[in-house]
């Protein structure tokens, strides 16, 4: 186990997280660990909080670590969301690591309707832009949350092709449109970009 933002990390030899696995709990998109760009995420909400009771819905959450870190850390009530319903069994052994609670639902991108998402304040998501067929998906899933009252939608990757095409997409639909670029030695070295819509 490591520790990172004060959270609690399980690896993937623990034997919790092997007892999952045993038990068929295995990830079948890509829900198999945790990704680096959440911590560029916990950056620089470290420096740019989010208000208390926030509603934050975690979108492709695999783990749930990026969730987790909002509840435990600012008292945000968070639902986490992924199309691989085997990854919940590893965000609740998280949620309940770090003494917090965090809703998790099987819902892809499209699934997601303006009155579902009328219930968020704020949308995160790290490492969800890697096909190109994702870059329309998040393009019409942000023109929902807008239009549903959501605040803020942000968004990290290591800067691979589809998300830096949803992010010009972005700059050119949307006044006000920040890319954050983020270089992290610790916890981890890592490194990419935050859209915030």
């Amino acid at each position: 186990m490591r520790q990172a933002y004060g959270l609690k990390i399980l690896n993937a030899n623990h034997q919790d997280v092997r007892r999952l696995k045993r038990e068929g709990h295995q990830a079948e998109l890509h829900g198999n660990k945790f990704w680096n760009s959440s911590f560029l995420i916990m950056d620089h909400l470290k420096r740019h909080p989010l208000k208390k009771n926030s509603r934050v819905l975690e979108i492709g959450c695999g783990w749930g670590l990026l969730g987790i870190y909002c509840a435990k850390t600012f008292g945000c009530r968070v639902t986490g969301i992924d199309a691989d319903p085997n990854v919940f069994p590893y965000l609740q052994l998280h949620a309940e690591k770090n003494g917090v609670t965090m809703a998790g639902e099987k819902k892809s991108f499209q699934q997601l309707d303006q009155r579902y998402l009328s219930n968020f304040d704020v949308i995160l998501g790290a490492d969800i832009c890697y096909w190109d067929e994702m870059t329309g998906l998040l393009m019409n899933l942000i023109a929902r949350a807008r239009r549903a009252g959501v605040q803020q939608v942000m968004i990290s990757d290591p800067c691979r092709p589809p998300f830096t095409d949803l992010a010009e997409r972005c700059d050119k639909k949307y006044d006000g449109v920040l890319l954050v670029e983020k270089f992290l030695k610790r916890p981890v070295n890592a490194s990419g970009e935050i859209l915030i819509v």
